[in-house]
């Protein structure tokens, strides 16, 4: 029965081929981005999930209110894990971590050294192997962090540095000191909030400065340094955490809190919920769930754009198929035998697409920069992902179904006198379903290409807003020795004697780099007040070499030890948060601890010192009592790359011991978008899929409207009607459809592109023409793959049109 059943299937799909073929590809382009879809869901849906005790592990976070204070932050106290541990008997284990980023790490052997910058190292506590389970290569997870100046490494890291070698023993050089190796580990996966291929021992349970006559202050607790995970008992309730944090807060935290008019709570995440929560400062990389909404939807728009194809196509060849409904009928089909067998040709032909879409994916996967473009490794393997195998097998019969659903139960509907007579036309029902499914095609195709073109506006607009800053041809290297920090401004000067090289300075932070800040007391009109501020730490020079205009009163004067002491300039930002007006020289500030007043000696205009989805925040600047940080060149833009290898060949000789970096700070400033133009160029790629298939199923529903108009264009044209005229007759109808597509995606594609630029503090105005501009833009490319068809059938001979049928 079933090979009775293919066989008529694979004779419906042969005796149509055109139409069969452009079924297949929309339905194949519309499975494929289904299975990416699905890879995307699954990877980042399931982050930290590896993990076997995933759903009783919680990160301890913190909200920190006090007088002109409000933090919400992914670390704790390290001091506050153990006390935890201790007050709470539903807690199993607690650890702690800190990432370091940026550590060069050296293995030599024989005289030949092999040596890395690494980002991906964390450094943690003794009971990290309780909380966290590891599949183990070499060594002990009981023993691996008991001893100081112990590592764990990942067993790509282990290829790296020791290649075929045994790594147990042996010894890394890492950040200037020696790490015995005493376990290897799998490669973490990459959903993991916390990668990391170097795990350190020896983080202290407590720091130095908390304690005070063998007491830990209570000002401890308020100042965050550390991620802390906990393992709760099973089915573990965090009301009940919430419910009684209470008492270690009256117990720790509430003395200091009294002082500066604080609130603490506490936030308890759940492992597996970290990923999504961008809400905490301090995070490792979050990740955005509006990105996988937005392409979520889209790749459900592609679906029912294939499934609109094959609707249309289906109930436009109707007449073709007439007969042989007819037929069938008469020889005792009844309408479930009818609905199930074109039911069945729909799900034969999705599975057919899911083979062409299977090929697809992988050619994508692993022949494009896909992966690199959306920052994953996505893998279709079916073998060893069974979801993704039922997934996408489930997807396809569910598009053959939904696509099959409406010409099954149209087609057995056509009345059988009239099939069998030659005389069935499509119904007006059909022509009007036809009119609304194109105009839907071509809405989500419109909608889809206007969102992309306003999100390419506003990231070219961030990308070149005036900043109040210089950006450009900004050279930064960091500065990574003591010995060169010792001997910096002679360094500057040999540098600068280079003609291409025009302003050199350091500074402790690189801008769009991220900056944290202090709670200092300032003064205001109420008197001293308690107030955080963001702070940068700068060099001689800076506010000449970054371009920074000053607004009022002077700047840091030049020369090692002057003006480094309760000495500050502030932006506008910070004078207006305080109510200072346009002139605060001689205002008040005081480190937290401080006990003298410092001044204010200038005022700088505003600078985005951080990406343009914020705005302009309240901003101290210090001068540094020892130049260091980064080493930031204004250099001149011609001849480039002489002037490149001109700061090499000096930085070799000036630090011989490291590696030779850097980095463009307009480079740096610009990677703060990354994940915005990530969405960019997604939607793009998705735009120009929505566009294909709508003009597949456009190409076929314009060359079976020619085909069905054959003889009324013979007649037309024995009357004396151009070929202009006959291609602007068939062109009409969708040219219609086509602006009413454009006229109802006003609304939402405006609601939607406004809530995606809610995420910017500065924003390109909206450019209404882009809505007229695209449907235009629609009209054309309609227009060519109607005239496609249209211009063969006007140019046929009328003696033949008139033959035809």
């Amino acid at each position: 029965m079933f090979g009775t059943h293919l066989k008529f299937f694979v004779r419906v799909f042969l005796k149509d081929k055109f139409f069969s073929l452009l079924n297949i590809l929309g339905l194949a382009m519309g499975i494929a981005v289904s299975i990416i879809l699905l890879l995307i869901l699954q990877h980042d849906l399931s982050y930290d999930q590896h993990f076997a005790n995933h759903e009783r592990i919680y990160r301890l976070g913190g909200h920190l209110k006090a007088t002109g204070i409000d933090i919400r932050g992914a670390r704790s106290a390290r001091e506050l894990g153990g006390i935890i541990k201790d007050e709470f008997p539903e807690v199993e284990a607690v650890t702690s971590a800190n990432t370091w980023d940026h550590t060069l790490i050296k293995y030599e052997k024989n005289g030949a050294e092999v040596s890395f910058y690494e980002e991906d190292v964390v450094r943690t506590d003794s009971a990290y192997f309780k909380v966290f389970q590891h599949d183990f290569i070499a060594g002990d997870p009981a023993t691996a962090l008991q001893d100081l100046n112990s590592v764990v490494i990942s067993a790509s890291a282990a290829a790296r540095y020791f290649g075929s070698e045994d790594p147990l023993d042996k010894t890394l050089l890492i950040d200037g000191e020696s790490w015995k190796v005493t376990a290897v580990i799998e490669d973490l996966p990459n959903n993991t909030h916390m990668r990391f291929d170097f795990l350190l021992s020896g983080l202290l349970k407590s720091r130095e400065w908390v304690i005070d006559q063998g007491q830990v202050k209570s000002e401890a607790f308020w100042n965050p340094d550390v991620f802390t995970y906990f393992l709760m008992t099973k089915n573990y309730d965090p009301q009940r955490f919430y419910d009684k944090f209470p008492q270690i807060f009256d117990k720790f935290f509430k003395s200091f809190g009294d002082q500066v008019g604080g609130q603490y709570e506490a936030i308890l995440q759940p492992l597996a919920s970290i990923h999504f929560d961008s809400t905490l400062i301090d995070d490792e990389p979050t990740g955005n769930m509006a990105y996988l909404y937005a392409f979520s939807a889209i790749g459900i728009f592609i679906i029912l754009l294939a499934c609109i194809n094959y609707m249309n196509l289906s109930t436009a060849k109707s007449v073709n198929r007439a007969s042989e409904i007819a037929m069938k009928k008469t020889l005792g089909s009844d309408k479930k035998s009818l609905v199930l067998s074109f039911l069945g040709e729909s799900v034969f032909l999705s599975l057919v697409s899911l083979v062409l879409a299977i090929v697809l994916v992988f050619l994508i996967l692993n022949f494009s920069s896909f992966n690199s473009l959306i920052q994953k490794n996505l893998v279709v393997d079916f073998w060893n992902n069974k979801t993704l195998l039922f997934g996408s097998v489930g997807v396809a019969v569910m598009i053959g179904i939904v696509s099959g659903l409406y010409p099954a139960f149209y087609l057995p509907s056509i009345p059988t006198l009239a099939a069998l007579k030659g005389s069935f036309k499509n119904q007006k029902s059909s022509l009007r379903l036809r009119k609304v499914l194109t105009t839907a095609q071509f809405a989500i195709s419109i909608f889809v290409v206007v969102c992309t073109f306003f999100m390419r506006d506003q990231i070219s607009f961030v990308r070149n807003k005036d900043l109040g800053f210089n950006k450009e041809n900004i050279l930064i290297l960091p500065i990574q020795d003591t010995l060169v920090q010792n001997r910096i401004e002679p360094i500057k000067n040999e540098l600068l004697q280079n003609p291409k090289i025009t302003n050199a300075t350091t500074s402790y932070a690189v801008l769009g780099m991220g900056t944290g800040g202090p709670v200092m007391h300032a003064e205001s009109p109420e008197g001293m007040v308690q107030q955080r501020f963001n702070m940068i730490t700068v060099g001689d020079d800076y506010f000449k070499t970054m371009g920074i205009d000053l607004l009022t009163g002077r700047e840091f004067q030049p020369g090692s030890g002057i003006d480094v002491n309760n000495v500050f300039m502030c932006n506008r930002a910070a004078a207006k948060l305080m109510g200072w007006g346009d002139d605060p020289v001689g205002k008040k500030v005081r480190w937290f601890h401080g006990e003298e007043d410092g001044t204010i000696i200038g005022m700088v205009e505003d600078f985005n010192y951080m990406s343009l989805h914020n705005i302009v925040e309240p901003l101290l600047i210090v001068k540094s009592r020892k130049e260091g940080g980064f080493l930031h060149l204004q250099v001149a833009g011609d001849d480039l790359p002489e002037t490149l290898e001109f700061i090499q060949t000096k930085w070799a000789e000036i630090d011989p011991n490291h590696p030779f970096e850097y980095f463009f700070q307009d480079q740096r400033f610009d990677e703060q978008y990354k994940s915005d133009e990530i969405q960019y160029k997604l939607i793009s790629i998705l735009s120009y899929i929505c566009i294909f298939i709508s003009l597949l199923g456009l190409l076929g529903l314009s060359a079976f409207t020619a085909a069905q108009r054959t003889k009324e264009i013979g007649i037309r044209k024995v009357h004396g009607a151009s070929i202009p005229r006959i291609i602007y007759l068939l062109y009409k109808e969708v040219m219609l459809l086509v602006i009413l597509a454009g006229i109802l995606v006003i609304p939402a594609a405006w609601y939607i592109i406004d809530l995606w630029m809610g995420n910017f503090a500065y924003k390109t105005p909206l450019n209404y023409f882009t809505f007229l501009g695209v449907t235009v833009l629609a009209l054309l490319v309609a227009f060519f793959t109607v005239a496609f068809h249209s211009l063969k059938t006007a140019t046929t001979n009328p003696i033949k049109s008139l033959k035809y049928e």
